[in-house]
């Protein structure tokens, strides 16, 4: 996790070219350009949004409708219900609508919490894309320092067998040795140029390889260094007695088992949710709008009466007419502002559904949000196991890292005493250059080997100071 503290106190140091890198200023690069960690980001981003739209259903909906239109022929006119007929009647329609979810079996609540584990598990997962990254850059750092401190023993190598070059060729010049033994020590030190050689390309590689993880360009390889620390800051003499401490902690902070613990969270919601889909449903909504048609008429102006005769009447002999009057009135469409005042209206509704059958979905999906829990139970345990055997084997790497270390170095010292030995009774004739040149790879190995065992001891330990929730540092 990064809460690990992940502080370097390295030494500054001035190098040639570029500023060196530290080990903290590899992981703050890392942390800024890394794209896992990036994408672990944009999670984070996505559970948020998923948590707000959670929250959102809980509020009422709200939406507009309009519309514009045109009838052709007979039809029925939308607002007085009467066919009319006409080559063209414009319609128009506007209106607001809102509904709201009363209950639904609790699954605005049940999803509201998965948004706020997802919140949780988003979070963990980038902490453990971040450990990750924190590792692997730590081990391509570490490998620099190493491959590094090949090339510096194959450089003093060179320089020594470089001595003896210049005193066997004074002495064969003197008639005092054979060119043979020459030929020699020049074969010795042509296979130390070409071990020069060697570790200066795995330098590279080692170099090439932090830089691309840094994603920073290839050609900046050939002037990447980084800080090299002291023998004392690799130094590490505190291991701990058992890997029960380190165990604990892992367990109770990890993000790897924060996530795996909200994984059986939300599978235990996952099966609330399918349990109360048997639930009814009931909802809530409101409608209001008003409209317009071209085919509404009202009477304009006063009406215009007419008398006609409708008949005769005949009384006693007596012709008699009957006059009738006829009101006659003047149509004009209704205006768009008179109709959308006269046309107003709204709804209220309520509406219940009650999931009765459902070929057997409801049944299935509690079937299988049931073995989604054993399923998420069983990951925690899994990861739990994985945790613990990782920093049992941290634990054990770094123990016998240091008990090798110990060997080594004692190693190193009876092979320079041997080697001192042969480079005086090599200078003095006593010894060919075959029993020099044997000493000499027995102290090549043993350098490389005390290397090797220093470096490894300084990873492991502070893998393990990575588990113990310890500062990864050099100091």
């Amino acid at each position: 996790m990064v809460s690990c503290l992940l502080v370097l106190g390295l030494y500054s140091t001035t190098v040639r070219g570029q500023e060196p890198w530290t080990l903290q200023r590899c992981l703050d690069h890392a942390f800024e350009y890394n794209l896992q960690i990036k994408l672990a980001g944009l999670g984070e981003i996505s559970a948020d949004i998923g948590s707000q739209s959670a929250k959102g259903a809980f509020l009422p909906n709200l939406n507009g409708n309009a519309s514009h239109g045109y009838n052709f022929g007979r039809t029925v006119d939308p607002f007085t219900n009467q066919f009319v007929e006409s080559s063209r009647i414009q319609s128009n329609s506007f209106g607001l609508s809102t509904g709201l979810t009363l209950f639904n079996g609790f699954q605005n609540h049940l999803s509201l919490k998965r948004a706020y584990l997802a919140q949780q598990s988003a979070e963990a997962n980038r902490e453990v894309v971040e450990n990750n990254v924190v590792l692997t850059i730590a081990g391509a750092y570490l490998n620099i320092l190493f491959q590094d401190e090949f090339v510096r023993v194959a450089e003093i190598n060179r320089t020594a067998t470089g001595r003896q070059v210049n005193r066997m060729t004074q002495l064969v010049n003197a008639g005092a040795a054979a060119e043979a033994d020459l030929y020699d020590v020049q074969a010795q030190l042509a296979a130390d140029e070409a071990t020069i050689v060697s570790t200066s390309n795995a330098l590279g590689l080692a170099k090439l390889n932090l830089v691309q993880l840094l994603q920073l360009p290839a050609s900046e390889t050939a002037t990447f260094e980084v800080v090299r620390p002291t023998d004392s800051d690799l130094e590490r003499n505190n291991l701990p007695g058992s890997p029960k401490a380190a165990v604990s902690h892992a367990l109770s902070s990890f993000p790897e088992i924060r996530q795996a613990a909200l994984g059986v969270e939300d599978a235990e919601l996952g099966y609330q949710l399918a349990r109360f889909a048997s639930l009814p449903r009931i909802f809530a909504s409101y409608n209001f709008g008003s409209g317009y048609s071209g085919a509404a008429r009202s009477i304009d102006g006063e009406p215009i009466i007419t008398d006609f005769t409708l008949g005769n009447l005949v009384v006693e002999d007596v012709l008699y007419p009957i006059i009738a009057q006829q009101e006659t009135y003047n149509f004009i469409t209704t205006p768009f502002q008179d109709q959308i005042e006269r046309n107003f209206n709204q709804n209220l509704f309520f509406s219940m559904s009650l999931p009765i059958f459902n070929n057997f979905n409801v049944k299935s999906g509690r079937e299988q949000a049931s073995v989604a829990i054993f399923s998420a139970e069983y990951q925690l345990e899994q990861t739990r196991q994985t945790l613990t055997a990782n920093v049992e084997s941290a634990w054990a790497d770094a123990r016998a890292a240091s008990q090798n270390a110990v060997a080594q170095e004692a190693a190193l010292v009876a092979a320079e005493r041997a080697f001192t030995n042969a480079e005086k009774r090599y200078e003095a004739g006593a010894s060919t250059a075959i029993d020099y040149a044997d000493a000499r790879s027995l102290l090549d190995n043993a350098r490389v080997n005390t290397l090797r065992a220093k470096y490894d001891l300084a990873f492991k330990s502070r893998i393990l100071d990575f588990y113990m929730g310890r500062a990864m540092t050099f100091r």
